[in-house]
This record gives structure tokens, C-alpha cells and sequence, in this order.
């Protein structure tokens, strides 16, 4: 008897005053004991209604319409709530994505795992202090973390403590709902492994849902495929790796590729990185045209435009820049943000600038648009010191250089339409006003690709996708004409059908009005496609730059290489047992 039975599961959303909607449709699939099955599929799809449903956790709006859940040949599906939470304790438990709203950020991790034993009665008061200290060495996390609150901890960490609290309830079944989302590589690589490691030493069954193919090919023997609510595709890693059968799998493929590789490709997006030599000659960026669908090879930058009244376009330049914060707390050391970094940004240039979180990156751009300052250094805009402007200065300054910042769904107001967003900027700094204001968001809105225009312009944040809001943050970088855009993690919570669009648009942008990207990122692939130049930031010290394939092809510093093996290999397949 399998752990788990599925049969023709499905989950509709009933909001008061809205039609329903069918998230799940019709799913049935087994899980045996032992076992670690991936559910992979885009936002949207599903799959983490799903993972809410068989652990019961999927609350109003959502309901079970029908269908059986069947856990060590039990219903669940219709289970009281008292019945159901004395099953979860030694039956199932949930790893939800974001570690931070997992956690209560006014209690420490003690008295989560106090809660906890308390609630379930399955460790004695004598025993849950070990108990805890055991569970939190499990994860790899020193004891002391216990006496920590959420917000003093990393990304990676939080996740950890979510992990090690799933571990308390000794579940048969773990469901890792998206556990890597937002972590960098690094970050990434080591909470997967730690994951690895507790299903192979705990012989619990694990179902670890992602958007994120590579991660669940590498990791799971068995990979299942949803779209649109239904499971399209189930299939050995291996077989869904070499021998895909559903199109919706062959695309999610095909958007994977490795950053190391000479020839690069994703639909939409073709790198070539065959013209490296000793003398520094970069991979070019094709784009492939919607309306002939031919290949057009990328072109050199274009001349910035002239600006009447404005700065003529310049270089951005740090020199010897080092960030220095002050204690965090008593008897802390103060924290070396940016150490020393020094480089030249040249008109029209693409850079990237990774490295894992905490590496200095954001810090880097706080500074270089005078959010803050430098303990030490320089920064100029052409001929203008950045680091010592003040009031106008600065206005001026954040019209030429202007943010895309990586959460498209935190960055616009929701109560605001699409042309609200984008008309203020535009009165703010370019001097137009009524129709002739109107005319540029319209434009604007045709810049990026959201057409037709009229229609988005009276869209609200909620009605756009992932991808369509990300474009808006973009149009509204543009609305003020800047010759630099920096781009923090744009493309890092967008579906991987997305990116290329988004990567696509960027690049164009550089290539069509000779605007200067500063492209903050972890993900190497993307850096590969849209990006002249890198440099790679470790604890606030660059370690490498260079030519970007010439740098990710053939690294030199060993923080590079751990960078690029910590990437998830898709032909390593079913490598996780």
C-alpha cells in the first residue's frame, strides 16, 4: 500500500462575488514510502494548491470539490480537524515558501519549538530543550539560534528552522513547497542538500514542489508536471529529462541552459560565446523577431540621445569605494558592506554584478544613487560627484539614473492603474503635462511590449501577470529618460517562460537608446545573456571581472567556480537518491 493515494483530487477557489475557479482538476498519483517525487510546473499552475491540499491545509477560499486523499489508507480528504491534527503529528508535514511568513517574528525560535511540542504533547517538558537542540544541529544551525528572532537571521537560515520544525512532528511525508525561492545560489544549493540528506537519514517521503526544473531534476528520482491544474506529465527524472512527451514539459526544458556552455540558448534569446580570445572579444546577444521569427543578431550600442538642458551622457565610475555600517549590536563588529571595490560603468555597457547575498551588491547600488553614502571613496556620474550631492543634486541625479527593482508585485502601489504609476514620473521630471503627459505613458507602454496600450494603461497591479508587472516597473524607469538603469534581480521571481521576455526588453533597451545597465543578479544565466561585462562581489571584495563569457566559461577564483557548480544540473537526474 502506497503512502499516499490521489484519486481525481480536485480544489476549487470560491471567492464571495466572483466565478470559481478550478485550481486542481481531476489529479491522482501515488507516493510510496521512501520515495522523493518532484511537482514542477509555473505560477499558476497549481501545484501549491495541491501540496495545501494533501496536507489539508488549504483554507476559504479554496475547497476540496471531490476526489479521495487517502494517507497510510486513511481519508483525509473529509477528517475532522481534531482528528486531523492528532494525524499530523508522526503522519505529515508542510515547508512553506517564504521562511520569513512562516515564522513569528515576535518569538524566538525557542518558543516556536515550544509551541509546537506543546500543542502535539509528544515530547515531555523534560526532554524539548534536547529535543529542540537536536532538531536545529539536524539542519545544520549552531544551538544558539534557538535564542534568535526571525529577523536576525538569513534567508537560508529561516528556511532551515522552517525545516527543523517540520522534523519535530517525526512526519512520514515532508512537502517542501518552493523551499529555495528567493535564496541565492549558494544559499540554494546548501538548503537542497541539507533536504538530500535528512530524507535519505529520516527515510521520510518528500514531495518538493518548485518552479524551478533543474533544482527538481537534480534532486528527485521522480518528477511530476502540472499546468493549468492538471498533472500533464509524470515520469522517472530521467525520462522526463531525456524524453519529455507533453510540449508544456519540452518548453520548461528548453528555458534551462547551462552559463558555462560556448553556444547559450532559450527560446526568445540566443548567447554566442565562439568569438573569445585572449584579447577579451565577447559573446554576442540575437534576439529572435516575434513578427518573421528569424534571428537578429545584436548591434553594437547605440549613441545616447542628446537631451536638451540635461548632463551629456558620462561614465559611471567608483573609485576605491569601501561601506562601513556601524555595530548591529553591543559588543558586535561593525559590518564591511563594500570593501574597497573599484570600476568604470561606460556608456551603453551592460555589467553584471553577482555574488551570493550579503555579497554587497544592493549596497553597491544604494550607493551609486546616492541613497547612501561611502564611508570612504568616490563616486562619479559623468562630471558630477555623486557621493556628495544633496537636495536637487540628487533629483537631478535619480533622473539619469533610475532603479528596477527585483519584486515587481511589492513595487507597485496597488491602488493605483498603470497610468497613475507611470503619469507621475513623468510630470515629475520631464515637464510635460494633460495630453502631452498622456501621449508619453502610452508610449511608454508600447516601449515594453503592452499592447494595447489603452487597455493596460487602465489596469490595476492585480490584473497584470508576473512578467506584465515587471515590464511597468521598467516603463516607469524609463518614463524620465535616464542614461543608466540599474536592474536588481529583475527576472529573479518571474516564471522561466518569462524571463526571456523580460532579458529580451532590457537588452534592447541598451541596444536601442544606448542606455547603461548595471545588472545586480545571482543568477549567472541571466548574466550570461544580457551582460558586456561582470564582476563577481564576495563579503564586499571583487574577486573577478571581466568579459562575461570569457569569466563564466573560464573562471579563475575559486568563489567563482563554487558560484557556478552550485547550479543546478539537470543532467545530473534522479542524483538526489
Amino acid at each position: 500500500m502506497s503512502l499516499l493515494e490521489v484519486t481525481d483530487l480536485s480544489v476549487v477557489y470560491e471567492p464571495r462575488g466572483a466565478e470559481p475557479t478550478y485550481a486542481v482538476k481531476n489529479a491522482s498519483f501515488s507516493l510510496e514510502r521512501g520515495e522523493f517525487v518532484g511537482l514542477v510546473g509555473e505560477s499558476g499552475s497549481g501545484k501549491s494548491t495541491l501540496g495545501f491540499a494533501v496536507t489539508r491545509l488549504a483554507k476559504a477560499p479554496a475547497r476540496i470539490s471531490e476526489g479521495t486523499i487517502l494517507f497510510d489508507g486513511r481519508d483525509i480528504a473529509s477528517m475532522e480537524e481534531e482528528e486531523l491534527r492528532k494525524q499530523r503529528q508522526g503522519g505529515f508535514a508542510m515547508v512553506l515558501q517564504s521562511g520569513m511568513n512562516a515564522l513569528n517574528p515576535v518569538r524566538s525560535i525557542r518558543k516556536h519549538f515550544g509551541d509546537i511540542f506543546a500543542a502535539h504533547g509528544h515530547v515531555p517538558k523534560s526532554k524539548r530543550l534536547a529535543r529542540a537542540y537536536d532538531l536545529v544541529e539536524k539542519v545544520e544551525l549552531p544551538r544558539t539560534v534557538l535564542d534568535r528572532f526571525p529577523g536576525e537571521l538569513s534567508g537560508g537560515m529561516r528556511q532551515r528552522v522552517s525545516i527543523a520544525l517540520a522534523l519535530s512532528l517525526e512526519p512520514q511525508l515532508m512537502v517542501f513547497d518552493e523551499p529555495t525561492t528567493a535564496l541565492d545560489v549558494l544559499v540554494q544549493h546548501a538548503v537542497m542538500g541539507t533536504i538530500r540528506e535528512l530524507q535519505k537519514s529520516e527515510n521520510f517521503t518528500a514531495l518538493l514542489i518548485s518552479h524551478d526544473l533543474g533544482i527538481v531534476l537534480e534532486s528527485t528520482t521522480r518528477v511530476m508536471v502540472m499546468s493549468e491544474g492538471v498533472i500533464v506529465e509524470d515520469g522517472t527524472s530521467q525520462q522526463i529529462l531525456h524524453e519529455p512527451q507533453h510540449e508544456y514539459t519540452q518548453m520548461l526544458l528548453g528555458h534551462y541552459a547551462d552559463p558555462r556552455a560556448e553556444v547559450v540558448e532559450v527560446p526568445g534569446l540566443v548567447v554566442r560565446g565562439s568569438t573569445i580570445s585572449s584579447t577579451g572579444l565577447g559573446s554576442t546577444l540575437d534576439a529572435v523577431s516575434p513578427e518573421t521569427g528569424e534571428l537578429v543578431t545584436g548591434a553594437p550600442s547605440a549613441p545616447a540621445r542628446r537631451r536638451p538642458g540635461r548632463p551629456e551622457a558620462g561614465a559611471i565610475v567608483v573609485d576605491d569605494v569601501t561601506k562601513v555600517y556601524p555595530r548591529p549590536r553591543r559588543g558586535s563588529d561593525p559590518v564591511t558592506a563594500v570593501d574597497h571595490v573599484s570600476f568604470t560603468l561606460d556608456q551603453g555597457q551592460s555589467m553584471a554584478l553577482v555574488g551570493a547575498s550579503g555579497s554587497g551588491k544592493s549596497t553597491l547600488a544604494k550607493l551609486i544613487t546616492g541613497v547612501e553614502r561611502p564611508t570612504s571613496g568616490t563616486i562619479h556620474f559623468g562630471e558630477t560627484r555623486v557621493d556628495t550631492l544633496r537636495g536637487k543634486g540628487l533629483r537631478g541625479l535619480r533622473q539619469e539614473v533610475q532603479m528596477v527593482f527585483q519584486d515587481p508585485y511589492s513595487a507597485l502601489n496597488p491602488l493605483h492603474t498603470v497610468e497613475y504609476a507611470l503619469m507621475r514620473p513623468v510630470l515629475n521630471y520631464t515637464g510635460l503635462r494633460g495630453a502631452e503627459a498622456r501621449t508619453r505613458v502610452l508610449e511608454l507602454l508600447d516601449t515594453v511590449g503592452l499592447t494595447p496600450v489603452e487597455q493596460f494603461a487602465a489596469k490595476l497591479p492585480h490584473q497584470l501577470s508576473g512578467g506584465q508587472r515587471q515590464r511597468v516597473v521598467i516603463a516607469r524607469a524609463l518614463a524620465c529618460d535616464p542614461q543608466v538603469i540599474i536592474a536588481d534581480e529583475p527576472v529573479s521571481m518571474l516564471d522561466v517562460s518569462l524571463r526571456a521576455g523580460v532579458l529580451a526588453l532590457l537588452d534592447g533597451l541598451r541596444v536601442t537608446f544606448g542606455v547603461s545597465m548595471l545588472y545586480i543578479t545571482h543568477d549567472l544565466l541571466s548574466a550570461r545573456l544580457v551582460t558586456d561585462q561582470i564582476m563577481v562581489l564576495n563579503q564586499g571584495r571583487v574577486v573577478e571581472s571581466g568579459q562575461t563569457a570569457q569569466v563564466l566559461r573560464f573562471p579563475t577564483d575559486p568563489y567563482t567556480m563554487e558560484l557556478l557548480e552550485a547550479i543546478p544540473q539537470p543532467h545530473r537526474a534522479g542524483a538526489g537518491r
